[in-house]
């Protein structure tokens, strides 16, 4: 294999593949790259067995060929190298790659293509377009309430339920959840599918980076979802099992609903946080006739202050971890945000001013 090809270009394409690497594994072949030409272009390829992506890189292709190089080691010559510039990359007949920039010489050691696992090919059938905002929006909105416990794996990932030309999304760590609804009808096929975090956590990654792509290309099998851009493809195993009943968590009716200024709640909700304990510590949230007072403390700083609010029954009391709540207000979106609530144990709702296609629901803590 020989190729030729700009700098920036296959560093951003090596970036772009590192998401799917290993980082524990007993199989060193994982913490390499597939490095292969096709069609007059490089082609990159990483895997954990788990996740897997495949990025083109424009290249001057002089004879074609694959193998696969440490990927850590690559991107680190890569740093090196100034932007704007040609790297001649070639193979040896024994398998030593070297790398060569102006009168920078590298010599890397590769291991042949075959010994490195085979991606699965992306699936065109039943594939539905969605448009990138669209989607970026809607995950950004879930994700981040997905659990982090690996022994709860069915909520370690965002649920995508299609109905009818509907796509719902909904992510949940058991103490708090966070739901949206949009029209989809490029969407055909029904289905129910928990898609991990880490493969939407990268797509958000390559939405950011691949700005002229519009709209991206949505792949599904019965155990897999693949992403796919002009130059890029994402695939990756779907999480196993059963997604809890979520629709009984969403409040049904609400007593009070308060609408407040989204920036006002959000400061004086992070400046309770700062008088909470460490761990575990919530913050009082005293509905009042005209205002809302937040009060918080630890052993070493207390806090407490208020902001209007249009309301006018008793006093009410409830409590709530705080990240929550500042989780939620920066997903909304929005300029108002309404609070509703039942009583000091149900859980509480937040939901952007004028939009009824996002609910986020908080379970209140003993005040």
């Amino acid at each position: 294999m020989k190729i030729n090809c700009r700098t920036e270009e296959l560093s951003n394409g090596v970036q772009t593949i590192q998401s799917a690497l290993s980082q524990r594994t007993t199989l060193p072949i994982l913490l390499n790259f597939l490095l292969e030409t096709e069609n007059s272009k490089l082609k990159l390829i990483s895997t954990d067995l788990q996740m897997g992506v495949k990025h083109y890189v424009k290249a001057e292709v002089e004879k074609e060929g694959s193998i696969t190089i440490p990927a850590k080691k690559f991107s680190d010559i890569l740093h090196t190298l100034p932007e704007g510039q040609d790297v001649l990359i070639a193979i040896d007949p024994d398998g030593k790659v070297q790398v060569k920039c102006g009168r920078s010489r590298f010599l890397i050691i590769g291991t042949p293509k075959s010994e490195y696992p085979v991606l699965p090919e992306f699936n065109k059938n039943d594939a539905f377009m969605m448009p990138t905002d669209i989607l970026c929006d809607m995950v950004k909105k879930t994700i981040f309430a997905a659990s982090t416990d690996e022994t709860r794996y069915v909520l370690n990932g965002v649920f995508w339920a299609a109905a009818g030309g509907t796509l719902d999304m909904v992510a949940t760590d058991g103490r708090r959840l966070a739901a949206i609804k949009q029209k989809m009808p490029s969407i055909n096929k029904d289905f129910k599918v928990i898609v991990p975090t880490k493969i939407l956590q990268e797509l958000l990654k390559l939405i950011g980076h691949e700005k002229e792509d519009s709209s991206i290309l949505v792949g599904l099998t019965e155990n897999q979802i693949g992403f796919q851009t002009q130059t890029t493809t994402m695939i990756s195993r779907l999480v196993e099992g059963s997604f809890p009943n979520y629709e009984q968590v969403i409040p049904s009716k609400n007593d009070i609903r308060v609408t407040f200024n989204t920036k006002d709640l959000l400061l004086i909700t992070r400046q309770a946080a700062l008088a909470c304990p460490d761990r575990g510590g919530s913050v009082k949230f005293i509905l009042k006739k005209g205002a809302l007072h937040v009060a918080a403390q630890s052993q070493t700083l207390q806090f407490e202050d208020e902001i209007p609010a249009d309301y006018k029954g008793d006093d009410f009391t409830i409590a709530f971890n705080p990240e929550y709540v500042v989780d939620g207000l920066k997903a909304v979106g929005t300029e108002k945000v309404i609070l509703s609530l039942t009583n000091p144990i149900n859980p509480a709702q937040l939901e952007p001013e004028g939009r009824e296609d996002y609910k986020y629901i908080i379970m209140p803590m003993r005040a």
